[in-house]
């Protein structure tokens, strides 16, 4: 049975046993099995990986299927599912289980995959999807973070935050931790301190590449590929800097069809626009119709494809790909 994500609360009053949590969101996830599941649990909590339980099956059912008297409730979460555990779960669901929960978490699973139609078509299972998230959700998850703990940061600065999450919470939550701890005794943190503690000195690199880039700005991608030095592994940091980008113009496309005004696109888009950004943001607005970019997302898609087929070539596939987008006449 599908269960939409956004009704998570229900479900610590559900009575199913098998549970599926896919998608690319580990940290919506996470914070769904503590949240539905673990939080005030006086039971025992076991936790498999899907390679545990395929070099030793017997020992796995064994823990699910064994029950006493006595026996206090149990919480099983399984990892890194993948159709490999297919077969397993099959079998398992036809099991008569008691006192247990079993959670299977996996990653992106397609329309096709069985372990999903299983879960989906099965009114007696639930399963849910967690997709990444907007930039909008985890500015209000991280603005109620910091407001919790009295530390003073500009919309601006929560804007840099969450451009480094790539849409997972888990992220969000571990660059939060690192300013929370280092701002021990502070109530005011700094976007100098902000930037070294998520590393966006170098990742301003990649950013400033992409933007001139998607702004036309041809002269000066040629002169940032000359003096900056990138190494083999930048071309996957690239392309998720491409699809951050990309993203955030989709968003701003469709927030100015409602109101018509670009300036006032970008002023109320949330999470704010850092203001020494909105200039290019602006000129790539009116550069790139929205079909264009949709298109130019599919491309963008397709290189990460070819870096595996030839990943010794990726940085010139990628730079190759950036000179050629800021060099285009027909948009």
């Amino acid at each position: 049975m599908i269960f939409k994500s956004f009704k998570l609360d229900e479900l610590k009053n559900s009575n199913a046993i098998f549970y599926l949590f896919y998608g690319e969101n580990e940290g919506q996830k996470d914070d769904a099995i503590s949240g539905s599941f673990l939080d005030n649990f006086k039971g025992e909590v076991i936790k498999y990986d899907e390679k545990q339980i395929l070099d030793d099956k017997n020992t796995f059912f064994e823990t699910c299927l064994n029950e006493s008297l006595f026996e206090e409730k149990k919480i099983i979460i399984v990892s890194r599912v993948t159709s490999k555990l297919f077969e397993v779960i099959e079998d398992l669901i036809d099991k008569n289980i008691n006192n247990k929960k079993i959670i299977f978490n996996s990653g992106v699973l397609d329309k096709k995959s069985k372990i999903r139609n299983l879960f989906e078509k099965d009114k007696n299972l639930i399963c849910v999807a967690f997709y990444q998230e907007n930039d909008y959700s985890l500015f209000k998850i991280a603005n109620d973070f910091f407001k919790k703990n009295n530390i003073a940061i500009s919309p601006e600065n929560i804007n840099l935050i969450v451009g480094q999450c790539d849409g997972d919470r888990k992220n969000l939550k571990n660059e939060m931790d690192k300013i929370l701890n280092y701002s021990f005794n502070k109530n005011k943190i700094t976007q100098e301190e902000i930037l070294k503690l998520i590393n966006l000195y170098e990742n301003e690199n990649y950013f400033e590449l992409i933007d001139n880039c998607l702004s036309k700005n041809h002269e000066k991608v040629c002169k940032i590929l000359n003096n900056k030095s990138f190494n083999k592994n930048d071309s996957i940091i690239l392309i998720r800097s491409f699809l951050s980008r990309l993203k955030r113009l989709i968003d701003l496309k469709k927030l100015q069809s409602k109101n018509g005004n670009i300036g006032e696109t970008i002023n109320t888009f949330r999470p704010p626009i850092f203001w020494k950004d909105k200039e290019i943001v602006q000129k790539q607005m009116e550069i790139w119709s929205s079909q264009k970019i949709y298109k130019l997302l599919d491309e963008v898609t397709m290189l990460e494809v070819s870096f595996k087929k030839n990943y010794d070539l990726s940085n010139n596939i990628i730079f190759d790909f950036i000179l050629s987008t800021s060099n285009r006449t027909n948009n």
